[in-house]
C-alpha cells in the first residue's frame, strides 16, 4: 500500500510539474507573440550629428578596425582634417592633410574619388564629424571616421609619424 501511495504521489508531482511547465511556456509564447507584433510607433529619429551617423555613408571606426580596413584595402585614403601645422607635428602614416577649417576644403576634398571609401580623423573627433557630414553632402559614399581621433589612435599604442621620425609621409591635398 505504501508503494502504491508513493507511486500516486510521484505521478501527481510529475503532473503538477508538467502543468506548471506548460503554463509558463504558454505565457512565454504569448509574450513573444504580442511583443513581436508590428508596432505603428517608430523610434524617434536622432537629430544633429548623432542622427547623421545613423546613415550608412558615415561609419565610426576604432583604431583596430582602421588597421583591418587598411589591411583589406591598403589604398584607402586616410585624411587628416587638422591644420597643416598640427599635421606636420604628428600624423598617422600614409595620411594626407586637408584642413577642414580652410575655406577651400570642399574644392580640395572632391579631388578624391567620391565613390571610393575614405578614412578621416582629427585630434578627438570634433572636426572630423563635421567634415564627414560635409563630405556626405559633397557625394562621398563611404566615409570612415576614426572615433576618438588621433588621441584614440595613440592611446592604442599605434605609432605616429612625427617631425623627429625622419619619415616623409607629408602629403598635403592642395
Amino acid at each position: 500500500m505504501a508503494a502504491a501511495e508513493r507511486k500516486n504521489n510521484t505521478i501527481e508531482k510529475l503532473t503538477n510539474l508538467t502543468m506548471r511547465t506548460l503554463f509558463f511556456a504558454a505565457v512565454a509564447a504569448a509574450f513573444c507573440f504580442f511583443s513581436c507584433q508590428n508596432n505603428t510607433k517608430q523610434a524617434p529619429k536622432m537629430t544633429g550629428l548623432a542622427g547623421n551617423l545613423q546613415d550608412s555613408s558615415i561609419i565610426r571606426i576604432w583604431p583596430r578596425e582602421m588597421d583591418s580596413l587598411l589591411r583589406i584595402n591598403p589604398n584607402i585614403p586616410v585624411i587628416d582634417v587638422r591644420t597643416e601645422s598640427e599635421f606636420r607635428t604628428s600624423h598617422i602614416f600614409r595620411s594626407m592633410s586637408c584642413e577642414f577649417n580652410d575655406r577651400t576644403f570642399s574644392q580640395r576634398i572632391v579631388r578624391l574619388n567620391v565613390e571610393a571609401p575614405v578614412i578621416i580623423y582629427d585630434t578627438n573627433s570634433s572636426a572630423s564629424l563635421l567634415a564627414a557630414e560635409q563630405m556626405k553632402q559633397l557625394g562621398f559614399k563611404r566615409i570612415y571616421e576614426l572615433a576618438g581621433g588621433l588621441f584614440s589612435f595613440a592611446r592604442e599604442g599605434k605609432a605616429l609619424v612625427t617631425s623627429e621620425s625622419k619619415i616623409d609621409s607629408s602629403t598635403i591635398l592642395k
